[in-house]
């Protein structure tokens, strides 16, 4: 008969046991390397001794039970989204595990820079521009659409024309730029790229694309070339092997910027286009963080306004004058400028 009434004891005390509901809350925006808190709604007060707190399966911490606590991703993750998992347990059993996303922002809002117009030069408004690069003191642009893509060696006080070859109407001609002795230069998308010989403009070989899926823009740092393929993320290439080794994602303190174009490595930062403003925001190449951002669109206005007209692209780094030399698809005018509070 003891054994009966202990049997039913026993049912009776794990019938009684309230099941485990945790729910979680996570206070956004999360900003890279600063404090977010995360709330707990313990709605049956279940007892519970330990978190353990994973992101990207990797274990990130374990802390003690607390309903609410603040949490720090640091600067080895990447801007962008991420997968977390929080395990709640006592110390010889997991109570519940939940798992969550949390997208990761840069660190601070952009700052706001300013520029001064230097100079005024002709530009060929029948030019689709897609990539402007100086070497040696010589500006080399790339251009595009079906049957008007091409690559060109330009003066830049006339805007004369010096030396040209045109791709195959198949390609569309996407961005440029040039590593050492070599001329990349993108198609939009037929998934190539072609190199050439930076004197003669000979076309010496081709590469494909591999993880990204388009051609956009392309800039380099004396050792990798960085590539843009119109979403938020930007691909770092081995010259090599022209194979995608790493990539950053694009993220201001709130926002994530895709169509990220025409590039160019300036004194250790990326500018770029973003497609359809007539805008320029500079990145920090290790973290994808929106550091600053130039408006131009009052550029937009003082070139000839004409049917075909489109937004600013192409921007060129003269290491000698610090300036910065930009024009548009389809403008007539490319601009020479100097920024102030750089």
């Amino acid at each position: 008969m003891k054994k009966y009434i202990l049997l039913f004891l026993a049912l009776g005390f794990f019938s009684c046991r309230k099941e485990v509901d945790l729910r979680l809350n996570i206070k956004t925006p999360v900003n890279q390397g600063k404090d977010f808190q995360v709330i707990i709604n313990n709605i049956n007060h279940s007892e519970v001794d330990k978190i353990d707190i994973y992101i990207d399966e990797k274990k990130l911490k374990t802390l003690d039970y607390a309903d609410s606590f603040l949490l720090n991703i640091g600067d080895e993750y990447k801007l962008g989204t991420h997968q977390m998992k929080f395990d709640f347990r006592t110390d010889d059993e997991l109570l519940q595990s939940i798992p969550t996303s949390i997208t990761v922002f840069a660190p601070s809002k952009p700052k706001m820079l300013k520029y001064k117009l230097v100079n005024t030069y002709p530009h060929d408004i029948d030019a689709f521009t897609q990539g402007l690069e100086f070497s040696d003191s010589v500006l080399y642009e790339g251009t595009g659409l079906n049957g008007e893509s091409g690559l060109r060696v330009v003066n830049v006080k006339t805007g004369k024309v010096l030396k040209k070859i045109d791709l195959d109407k198949r390609y569309f001609g996407e961005g440029i730029t040039i590593l050492k002795d070599k001329i990349y230069q993108l198609t939009w998308q037929s998934g190539m790229g072609f190199i050439y010989d930076k004197n003669s403009l000979k076309k010496t070989g081709e590469f494909k694309y591999n993880q990204s899926k388009e051609g956009w823009g392309l800039c380099n740092d004396g050792k990798n070339i960085y590539k843009s393929d119109g979403t938020e993320r930007i691909w770092i290439i081995n010259p090599d092997s022209m194979r995608e080794a790493d990539y950053i994602n694009i993220y201001t303190d709130r926002h994530k910027i895709t169509r990220i174009n025409e590039m160019e490595w300036v004194d250790g930062k990326i500018y770029t286009n973003v497609w359809q403003k007539n805008a320029l925001a500079i990145i920090n190449p290790k973290t994808g963080a929106v550091e600053g951002i130039i408006n131009l669109s009052d550029l937009h206005k003082m070139v000839t306004q004409h049917a075909q007209l489109d937004v600013l692209n192409g921007i060129a780094y003269d290491a000698k004058s610090k300036h910065l030399f930009v024009t548009g698809k389809k403008w007539d005018k490319m601009f020479e400028i100097e920024l102030l509070n750089k």
